[in-house]
């Protein structure tokens, strides 16, 4: 016979264990269907399209960069401040990928780990002032200043493929309606 404080104590882990599955379940429904994820994947190779609102950049020096064998180097010129106007659905900032780097660049604008932009392939010596905002992004986005960051990917112009390494700049949005 089992006596009454073993059965409390089957009763307190039947109870912990019932517990601890409903738990479970409930992280599982929670992952499954209500998390939020949005992140976008970066391509393991630069975009086929050149950004269409790039544009030479006048008087730049086209003197290379060292860079090592197999390897790569970025200069970028950038101001911190960029406006979103809700009502055209534009990015508008100031963004130069000069002659001297030696790789290809897609720019990103994230707010709160969120893309709202992404440019196409922005080659050495061009620049950029206005980006698209992304689809639905306008949708998440309320008027006010937020603190963001460029996410500057960097890659090989010959093959397209993606440097190991990515460029963070912290930025301020405004965002206007």
């Amino acid at each position: 016979m089992i006596g009454k404080h073993e059965e409390k104590k089957t009763w307190l882990i039947i109870v912990l264990l019932v517990i601890g599955i409903v738990i479970c379940a409930g992280v599982t429904i929670w992952a499954l269907f209500f998390r939020q994820n949005s992140d976008t994947l970066i391509p393991d190779y630069a975009p086929r399209k050149t950004e269409q609102n790039a544009y030479p950049i006048t008087g730049d020096d086209e003197t290379k960069l060292n860079a090592p064998e197999g390897g790569g180097a970025i200069s970028i010129e950038y101001e911190s401040r960029v406006t979103i106007d809700l009502s055209d659905g534009m990015a508008y900032l100031n963004y130069a990928n000069p002659g001297k780097s030696t790789q290809d660049i897609v720019l990103r604008i994230e707010i709160k780990d969120t893309v709202v932009a992404q440019s196409g392939t922005i080659l050495p010596g061009h620049q950029v002032s206005e980006l698209e905002l992304l689809e639905d992004s306008a949708k998440k986005l309320r008027e006010g200043v937020y603190d963001a960051k460029f996410r500057i990917l960097s890659y090989d112009p010959k093959t397209g493929e993606k440097a190991m390494v990515d460029t963070l700049a912290e930025i301020t949005v405004t965002v206007q309606p």
